[in-house]
């Protein structure tokens, strides 16, 4: 589904996709929700409200009892396919107020970095542009901090931390770096690896798992359903430099990472 092209502009698609969002999932919605959520007054609420009901006609009416729009038992969302992860950040914004029992959404809590702004922008930039810089980097694996020159080339989020994509000069290829261990960053220039290809980021992999067959056959049936599983199983398609990543969050932890292998909890085995 794409936005309607009748729509004027970026900031009235994204108060009318708010709509649509608390009517699919808390089935309705009244001024005073897009008031707080985007600062704007009651009469603009007020027309972005009757802009939707006539692009999605049928899909709420407006109940005067309750002073706000409730979504029809059927109704089909207009401008993009419902996505529960996303969309409950909507949602718990409209419900931060209506609960005396605490966060409508929590997300997933992680450690705080201290985000050193100016490092990260220079890497950004220097991404964007297709330069490279030399940096002082912190590396685990040897204990120090070392110099040297990299190339920028896109970024990854593991589920905890984020990660640059870079053409390392000193080694010689592509590796993940990961953002909060750069110590320095020095001035960009002109990259002369510009035209090396990153094979393992453009190059895909399907990673399969199933449910461990040392369960019992209701215990694999919850399982199934809670993966989502097809014929008894996942197959999850990842870029081949992630694949460390998505096997990690997926409890696959002991090295060395290959299959067939359980993870921690003895429930998903890694089948190929």
């Amino acid at each position: 589904m794409s936005m309607d092209r009748t729509i004027s502009g970026w900031s009235e698609q994204q108060r009318l996709l708010f709509i649509e969002r608390l009517l699919f999932w808390r089935g309705s919605i009244n001024r005073r929700d897009l008031c707080d959520h985007f600062g704007i007054s009651l009469p603009q609420a007020t027309k972005d409200l009757v802009s939707y009901t006539t692009l999605n006609a049928g899909a709420c009416q407006y109940d005067v009892r309750r002073k706000c729009y409730v979504a029809a038992a059927k109704m089909q969302t207009v401008l993009r396919e419902p996505n529960f992860s996303e969309d409950m950040e909507a949602v718990g914004s409209a419900m931060r107020d209506e609960l005396e029992y605490g966060e409508f959404v929590l997300g997933g809590s992680r450690p705080q970095r201290v985000a050193d702004r100016s490092l990260h922008r220079k890497l950004s930039l220097a991404a964007c542009n297709g330069d490279c810089v030399e940096v002082t980097y912190w590396s685990v694996r040897s204990g120090s901090s070392e110099k040297r020159w990299m190339s920028p080339r896109c970024f990854g989020f593991d589920g905890l931390r984020w990660h640059v994509r870079a053409y390392c000069h000193r080694r010689g290829g592509f590796g993940d770096f990961v953002v909060g261990r750069f110590q320095r960053v020095g001035r960009a220039k002109p990259c002369p690896f510009s035209d090396l290809v990153d094979e393992d980021w453009l190059a895909t992999v399907t990673l399969t798992f199933r449910p461990s067959r040392g369960l019992s056959a209701n215990q694999r049936t919850a399982l199934e359903m809670d993966y989502g599983m097809e014929a008894g199983e996942l197959r999850l398609n990842v870029r081949r430099a992630m694949r460390i990543y998505a096997l990690r969050r997926l409890g696959f932890v002991q090295e060395p990472l290959q299959p067939p292998m359980l993870n921690e909890l003895q429930q998903l085995e890694w089948v190929d």
